[in-house]
C-alpha cells in the first residue's frame, strides 16, 4: 500500500498538467508523424424507463450544453461513459483516501478555486454523502460561491447495503435484510429544504425523467445568477455492473 504517498519520479514538477504538458511538448520538439487509428465512441444512451443516474447524467449534460464545466465530485453510482472528458479541469477527481461525506466540502472548495475561470462548478453527490456534509453549503452561501449540486438520491446508504449483502452471503445469512440500518426512508428527507436552510436554492424532488431537463435549466440559471443550487433527483438504487460485482462478490 502507498498510504497516499507520492510515486517515485525522476523529476518532480510542482505545476498543474495544463501548464506543464504544453511546455514539455515544446521542449521535446516535433516527433515523427505516425498514423493513429480512428476511435469510434458509441453514443451514450440511458436504458429503461425508471429514473436512474444514467438518465440524470444524460439530461444534465444536455442542460449544460456548450458551457465549460468542471465535475467537482461524482457519486459511486456514476457511469463514466455518460460524460466525455476533454480537458484536465473537466473532472477534478474523487475523495482522497476514500473520505466519507466529503462531496459537499470538496465541491465548495473547488468552486472557490474555479471562480473567474468561466467554468460551471458541478457536483453530483449521493444522498448519504450530502447529508454528512450539507453544512458546507452554508460556507458557499456566506462567501457567495456559486455552485450546482445534484443529489443522486436513492434514499439509502446503498454502498453499505451492498456491503451488508456481501457479508450476509459469506456468513450464510439472509441477504434480504441488507437494507436494515441503511435505508433513508419513512420519513423521506427533504433534501431541497435542507439546502434552503443553508442559504442555497433547493429544487425537487424530481421523480420523473421528463422533468429533469427543465429543472436542470432552472438550476443552472440560478447558479449563473450567483446562487448555490441543489437539485434532489430520486434515482433507482443501482450501480454499474462492474461496481455491483465488486461489492457483492462472494469470498473465495
Amino acid at each position: 500500500m502507498d498510504y497516499q504517498g507520492l510515486p517515485p519520479v525522476d523529476a518532480f514538477i510542482a505545476s498543474t498538467p495544463e501548464a506543464a504538458v504544453p511546455a514539455l511538448l515544446e521542449a521535446l520538439g516535433p516527433g515523427k508523424p505516425r498514423a493513429v487509428a480512428a476511435r469510434t465512441v458509441k453514443p451514450f444512451k440511458p436504458e429503461g424507463d425508471k429514473l436512474t443516474v444514467d438518465h440524470l447524467a444524460d439530461a444534465l449534460r444536455r442542460a449544460v450544453g456548450a458551457r465549460l464545466c468542471s465535475l467537482t465530485h461524482v457519486s459511486l453510482s456514476w457511469n463514466s461513459a455518460s460524460w466525455p472528458l476533454r480537458h484536465p479541469l473537466d473532472y477534478l477527481g474523487s475523495d482522497g483516501g476514500g473520505g466519507v461525506g466529503g462531496g459537499p466540502g470538496i465541491s465548495v472548495g473547488a468552486a472557490l478555486a474555479l471562480q473567474g475561470s468561466g467554468r460551471l462548478p458541478l457536483a453530483v453527490c449521493g444522498d448519504g454523502d450530502f447529508l454528512m456534509g450539507v453544512t458546507a453549503l452554508w460556507t458557499a452561501a456566506h462567501y457567495k460561491i456559486p455552485l450546482l449540486m445534484v443529489i443522486a438520491n436513492n434514499c439509502s446508504f446503498f454502498n453499505d447495503e451492498l456491503h451488508q449483502e456481501r457479508v450476509a452471503r459469506i456468513r450464510g445469512r439472509p441477504v434480504e435484510n441488507r437494507w436494515v440500518g441503511q435505508r433513508i426512508t419513512e420519513p423521506d428527507i427533504d433534501i431541497a429544504a435542507m439546502a434552503r436552510a443553508q442559504g442555497a436554492q433547493g429544487f425537487g424532488p424530481v421523480t420523473a425523467i421528463g422533468d429533469l431537463a427543465t429543472t436542470f435549466e432552472k438550476a443552472i440559471a440560478a447558479v449563473e445568477a450567483g446562487a448555490i443550487a441543489v437539485v434532489d433527483v430520486r434515482v433507482e438504487p443501482s450501480y454499474t455492473a462492474a461496481m455491483t460485482a465488486v461489492m457483492t462478490r462472494k469470498s473465495d
